[in-house]
């Protein structure tokens, strides 16, 4: 059996985004993107299965990107409430300044349900920072979670929704120039669901009523 190639596979990869870039998935065949790498089909299907094969390694490569993008924000700070608020704002910047490639990636690309569970589990790489983060904040008593991994998935399936319906000019017309304010929204009331409000001591009680 020959060696894989990595200059090959890279090739292919790049080629093959940036048909992605210009055409939904369906439109494109294995023999399209052999024409923009200059090698035959066969070559390809060397490497991969099937164009979903193809894709789906594609949109992971993708989220490790968006996960690295993740994971540089969170360490901006020290404050583990800010990590997670520094994390979301991240993700959100990511989608919306890659709107073609977050719409492939959530939604485009043919999911990999039926692959084996350790390649599935790699999708969710950004989800696992998000569970460390939180699970930090739990541990230190200014966050409540009784499944982390459950609030996190809702609040990047959640976020998600918000974002794409402002992609897909599907919200209301005065957000579709501003995702950011559309998004907010979502972004504070996930916020207040898990982080626990600070209580303040009766000095700064009285503090406040002086002022």
């Amino acid at each position: 059996m020959r060696k894989a190639n990595p200059e090959i596979i890279s090739l292919i990869k790049e080629k093959a985004l940036e048909l992605l870039m210009k055409q939904n998935p369906d439109t494109i065949g294995m023999r399209d993107i052999a024409r923009e790498c200059g090698i035959t089909a066969a070559s390809i299907y060397y490497y991969y299965s099937d164009k979903d094969a193809l894709f789906q390694q594609i949109a992971l490569d993708c989220l490790r990107s968006l996960n690295e993008s993740l994971v540089a924000a969170s360490q901006t700070t020290r404050n583990p409430k800010k990590k997670i608020i520094r994390t979301i704002d991240a993700y959100r910047r990511w989608c919306f300044q890659n709107p073609r490639k977050a719409l492939l990636v959530m939604q485009g690309i043919k999911s990999a349900s039926d692959a084996p569970p350790e390649t599935v589990r790699e999708y969710y790489v950004c989800n696992r920072t998000g569970i460390a983060l939180l699970e930090e904040c739990v541990s230190l008593g200014i966050a409540r979670s009784e499944n982390p991994a459950l609030d996190v998935g809702i609040l990047v399936n959640g976020l998600w929704g918000c974002i794409e319906s402002v992609l897909l000019k599907k919200c209301d017309v005065e957000y579709w120039g501003d995702g950011d304010a559309y998004a907010d929204r979502f972004i504070k009331m996930w916020m207040k669901s898990v982080f626990i409000k600070r209580k303040e001591k009766p000095s700064e009680k009285q503090s406040a009523i002086d002022k």
